[in-house]
């Protein structure tokens, strides 16, 4: 069984002194402390360590070898000590860390991005990991405390112990191809879909859990014809009139060829919300959310 020693910093501080000036007087001076102490002291490294580490000679002292490989283990011991303490200091004040950010993929689009953008470069040694799950998976990763915080258009109220803070109004619009029936509608009903073909994102990894509820309250389960992994993949193939989606109007501000943007005639809310357990939260992460409420102010 591997041996377990007691031994605190604080000695071996004690024994760094003696070992670089070599003479017990100046060393208690550095330490700021009477010599006799600090030779009873040493004399308790030895004692517990088994060995001598100095060599006394009335006038002199000298490192016996063990000292001396000791001096050297000293002074990496400590100065990574010094840097590990110095490291949790900068997390505790939120300069240095890392945050497991949950994520809906339709959520990096829009004024969030530009707002995560910034606080990436302003802070290059906090390390944002981004996990792309469903609101459902969030959730629960956020009960486990798999995850910091977790982003999403929210269709329910968090459970109890769980805050959620709105960051960014939007609505969900109807995305079709150019050429499609319902382009010459300013908005639609969305009863108007029922018979239409769809084509969209994995429900485990977007919105469409809580998009198929919307469509079954309105009297209809939408037909989905193709999945694609990615929000790019899916406006593609609208392009080329295989089918309709639903999707956040952030996507609305850039140019799709082949494909229109329609509002709904009853809005359908997208907003952004971060969602984190108040007990569990990190200052590194707290910083983050402060910067996201910019999004909503």
């Amino acid at each position: 069984m591997e041996r377990v020693y007691r031994t605190d910093l604080k000695l071996l501080r004690y024994f760094l002194a003696v070992a670089e000036e070599l003479h017990f007087g100046k060393a208690a001076v550095r330490l700021n402390m009477s010599q006799p102490p600090l030779s009873i002291h040493i004399k308790e490294l030895e004692a517990q360590l088994g060995t001598l580490l100095f060599i006394r000679h009335s006038r002199s002292v000298a490192l016996t070898h063990a000292g001396k490989v000791l001096m050297e283990e000293t002074r990496s011991l400590l100065a990574a000590t010094n840097q590990a303490l110095a490291r949790v200091e900068q997390i505790g004040r939120g300069e240095r860390g890392r945050i497991e950010l949950g994520i809906v993929g339709t959520a990096m689009w829009g004024q969030l991005r530009p707002v995560l953008h910034r606080f990436i470069k302003a802070n290059p040694t906090v390390d944002i990991i981004f996990r792309e799950k469903s609101p459902g998976i969030q959730m629960a990763m956020l009960e486990r405390h798999e995850i910091d915080a977790g982003i999403w258009r929210m269709a329910s109220i968090p459970p109890q112990g769980l805050t959620s803070l709105r960051l960014q109004e939007a609505s969900f619009l109807v995305a079709l191809p150019s050429e499609h029936r319902l382009v010459r509608h300013d908005a639609i009903p969305l009863h108007e879909l029922r018979n239409e073909a769809f084509v969209t994102l994995p429900a485990v990894h977007s919105d469409w859990s809580f998009l198929q509820k919307v469509c079954n309250k309105a009297g209809f389960s939408p037909h989905i014809v193709r999945e694609a992994v990615e929000p790019q993949t899916v406006l593609a193939l609208i392009s080329m009139g295989l089918g309709i989606t639903l999707i956040a109007d952030s996507y609305a501000q850039m140019n799709w060829p082949g494909v229109i943007f329609r509002p709904l005639e009853e809005r359908i809310p997208a907003d952004l919300y971060v969602v984190y357990d108040e007990l569990q939260i990190t200052s590194t992460t707290l910083r983050l959310i402060d910067e996201l409420k910019v999004v909503s102010a």
